[in-house]
């Protein structure tokens, strides 16, 4: 996993084993330097993971070793990243499940008003007479004003 840098390419190379740092590690690492270099990555025999970082801007070579050395922090910021996912995961849906069940507002609705289980609601009630069209409702009062208005 030593990374070599090439001066004359202006680049980092890093050879990764995919036992120790599985290909979402590698691909999540080399993600975050996206923003900074162009990043290569290529498969290999034997399980290895190829990322090359080149800089999008000529580098000194002090620089060229110091994006190394964050590389390597990187990639190990994100194995322990998955390592706590694949350990939490079943945790994690359970704690979703529950919100999302909690969430569900038939249960709350029932618990709260019981009698309205037994007598359920029709969408084409209108207690309210909301659904009353605007002509049917005020049509005939305008049409009574405007004829009480001409006899004067």
């Amino acid at each position: 996993m030593d990374p070599k840098v090439d001066r004359k390419a202006n680049s980092v190379d890093v050879l990764l084993d995919e036992g120790v740092f599985p290909r979402p590690v590698g691909l999540a690492a080399a993600y975050r330097f996206l923003d900074r270099c162009y990043v290569l990555v290529e498969t290999h025999p034997r399980q290895r993971l190829s990322v090359r970082l080149k800089g999008k801007e000529p580098l000194a070579p002090a620089a060229l070793a110091a994006l190394a050395g964050e590389f390597r922090n990187e990639l190990l910021h994100q194995l322990v990243r998955h390592q706590v996912a694949e350990r939490t995961d079943s945790l994690r849906a359970a704690i979703v499940g529950r919100a999302l069940l909690s969430a569900d507002p038939e249960p709350a609705a029932e618990a709260a008003a019981p009698a309205a289980a037994s007598d359920p609601l029709d969408f084409q009630d209108d207690p309210l007479g909301i659904a009353v069209p605007w002509e049917e409702k005020y049509g005939d009062k305008r049409k009574a004003k405007q004829k009480s208005k001409k006899r004067r």
